[in-house]
């Protein structure tokens, strides 16, 4: 499976999150827990393609809110890429 596909497209603001925590630990409750103890993330992507788009959305609120909250209380730590 590739990352050309229509759903990731959609996603694509899931894509660091998903990743990881762009603020080091994740908050209590945090949707994309299950993504980081895959521990690849290249499956930590594919993964959003099958997700629910209903959840999908849900998850982007949780973390749009948390980003909110977060960025007043920590610094933030976007994951290093392999560029």
């Amino acid at each position: 499976m590739t990352f050309d596909n229509p759903k990731l497209k959609q996603n694509a603001d899931l894509v660091v999150p998903a990743s990881a925590c762009p603020f080091g630990e994740p908050v209590a409750g945090c949707p994309f827990v299950p993504f980081y103890q895959l521990n690849d993330e290249r499956s930590q992507i594919l993964k959003l393609i099958d997700i629910p788009q209903e959840e999908l959305d849900k998850m982007r609120k949780f973390h749009r809110e948390c980003m909110g909250e977060l960025v007043k209380t920590r610094d933030v730590q976007f994951p290093k890429t392999r560029y």
